[in-house]
């Protein structure tokens, strides 16, 4: 559970954990918008922590995306209920060495609109309701590469009577990969550049941010009915696979951050 990344004093940790709080592109968010949910209830442990660890160098982080889009193939979906992830990232002042301990994903099911057939109004049966839901499907990254602030890595869960409960974009082994970035994205026609947001503070000590990505594909479905049997439907219905150039996530969220020494003194 431990991820080595390029933070080496106590300024640069803050920076870092302020890279991944998360607003949409178009304007700066305000403490009006900043949702529910930023607790610190998923905070790894202190038994997950490297031993020896030193609370004043180590801190726990809490986003809630509440809102944006995630666009994939021709599915092009609003972000109406919020993700929440947790993690915990310091350094040895000693030793300098980094780590990263991360904490679960939480998101509910996500109605899409227009349902199995893709039209707006008829979703209104259940059979043909399709919701979707984000999932890890691996620990993400902090900064791993020169202007990418977060890498996650995902799959995306698809709901519906007849798919059962294991249809899947995206899986553990060929996850959908989001480089999110503050910078301008470079993606592949026919998408044209986009640029995020970088970190502000919008009151009660929250940061807020966008980061975006535009040129990450996506593979087919898996998963999807018995055996598998229903993959080919749920690729029609999405436009999978889907290349890079043709997909597109944004997102508007909010990110609050305490020292695991300022937890300790709280409780």
């Amino acid at each position: 559970m431990r991820a080595p990344f390029r933070r080496l004093t106590a300024t640069a940790l803050g920076a870092g954990l302020a890279a991944l709080a998360v607003t949409g592109p178009s304007r700066p968010a305000s403490a009006d918008d900043i949702p529910p949910g930023l607790d610190f209830s998923d905070c790894p442990a202190a038994d997950r922590l490297p031993a020896g660890y030193d609370p004043t160098f180590s801190a726990c982080s809490v986003t809630v995306i509440g809102g944006g889009e995630l666009k994939i193939g021709s599915i092009d979906q609003t972000i109406t209920q919020p993700i929440k992830m947790t993690w915990a990232n310091g350094y040895d002042p000693v030793t300098l060495e980094s780590w990263a301990v991360f904490g679960p994903m939480r998101a509910e099911p996500q109605r899409v609109k227009g349902g199995v057939l893709g039209v707006d109004g008829t979703d209104f049966i259940p059979l043909l309701q399709i919701s979707a839901q984000p999932q890890m499907a691996a620990d993400p990254e902090l900064s791993p590469a020169p202007k990418v602030a977060l890498r996650l890595k995902l799959k995306i869960k698809t709901i519906n009577p007849l798919l059962g409960d294991t249809c899947y974009i995206g899986s553990d082994a060929d996850p959908i990969v989001l480089n999110l970035t503050y910078v301008t994205t470079d993606p592949p026609p026919p998408n044209k550049p986009i640029t995020g947001t970088g970190p502000h503070t919008v009151g009660d000590n929250v940061i807020a941010s966008t980061p975006v990505d535009n040129a990450f594909a996506v593979s087919k479905s898996s998963g999807c009915g018995w055996n598998g049997i229903l993959n080919g439907i749920a690729d029609f219905r999405a436009g999978l696979p889907s290349a890079a150039g043709n997909n597109t996530a944004i997102f508007d969220s909010y990110t609050k951050t305490k020292t695991y020494a300022e937890m300790a003194n709280a409780s």
